[in-house]
């Protein structure tokens, strides 16, 4: 059935696969596989556990991706005034879904989140605490904005200040996909590496995410390269892709150092990490020569690919090298 022909008394399932399609494609779902593995992986390694594809991978990758679900159902209750302003082909917009809808989504995610972190702590343990630090510090961010809108409205104006309010979730996110690994012992000081490669990553996939592409120009799309007279408000698009290539070096260089600091850096995996960031680099020189949205988009979608692939590369490291 074709989206225009969905109304709210279709199908349940259509309308909230349609919901999905349009908030929360499966190939966004799918890119983080890669990296909880590699955190999972990580985690096992710190305690002298080898490798493995286990049942709490997948179960806790499921409770990872619910978890960014449960996130996507309120940002839409969060920024339904703007939506409903500017987006009203949407589906939520348009009420194919509802906002009830989307809040037993929410709900049944976090049931799912809390059940697998006490399935794979067998109870209340370490996984489960730092699940507990996640909600705190992540929902508390989201709380803050909805329960007072001036004080959202002020952050959603300065849209790099807001940016990094995502960051303590992916810090806490990535020792709670470790800790998973680890089990009932705790996860070793080595996991900094971890920690600073899922924070810059956050910064990096969500300026890449949110730069305007050349074909939409309206003036209502969250944009971190409008010219601005402030850099908390927005980076110009000189700024944009100067900050995508500092921080995919960046995190290039800190997937390098934690292969070493676990013992599996190898030639080969830092020749491909290498040669990843050329992809980025590369289109950063396109960008000086012709600064243009058309060359400033091919910096955001290289700089979003390295993170997915350089994940990849650290994932088949971790399994062969070891």
């Amino acid at each position: 059935m074709a989206l225009s022909e969905l109304t709210p008394e279709s199908n349940l399932g259509l309308r909230l696969l349609a919901y999905s399609n349009e908030r929360f494609p499966l190939w966004q779902a799918a890119g983080q596989f890669p990296m909880f593995l590699t955190a999972y992986t990580v985690g096992r390694m710190m305690v002298g556990e080898r490798p493995a594809f286990t049942l709490n991978l997948f179960l806790g990758c499921l409770a990872l991706i619910a978890y960014t679900l449960m996130v996507r159902c309120i940002d839409d209750h969060k920024d339904a005034p703007h939506d409903n302003a500017y987006y009203p082909e949407r589906v939520l917009q348009r009420g194919i879904v509802t906002f009830t809808n989307l809040k037993v989504v929410a709900i049944l995610c976090v049931l799912l989140i809390v059940g697998v972190s006490l399935y794979i702590d067998r109870g209340i343990g370490l996984a489960t605490m730092w699940l507990l630090l996640i909600f705190i510090t992540n929902n508390l961010v989201q709380f803050v904005q909805v329960k007072w809108a001036s004080l959202g409205e002020w952050l959603e104006a300065r849209r790099v200040l807001l940016a990094l309010t995502v960051i303590p979730f992916w810090g806490f996110g990535s020792v709670w996909a470790a800790q998973m690994g680890a089990g009932k012992q705790l996860v070793t000081a080595q996991v900094w590496w971890l920690v600073a490669s899922w924070c810059v990553a956050a910064l990096l996939l969500e300026i890449a995410r949110k730069s305007r592409t050349p074909e939409d120009t309206r003036d209502s799309v969250v944009d971190y390269t409008k010219e601005t007279s402030s850099w908390t408000t927005s980076l110009g698009l000189r700024g944009t892709v100067v900050t995508l290539l500092v921080l995919a070096t960046a995190v290039t260089a800190i997937e390098a150092g934690m292969l070493n600091a676990l013992g599996v850096g190898v030639w080969w995996a830092y020749l491909a990490l290498g040669l990843t960031l050329l992809l980025p680099i590369g289109a950063g020189i396109r960008f000086a020569v012709r600064p243009d949205r058309f060359t400033a988009k091919d910096v955001s979608e290289t700089s979003a690919g390295l993170w997915l692939i350089g994940q990849i590369i650290c994932s088949v490291a971790l399994f062969l090298v070891h």
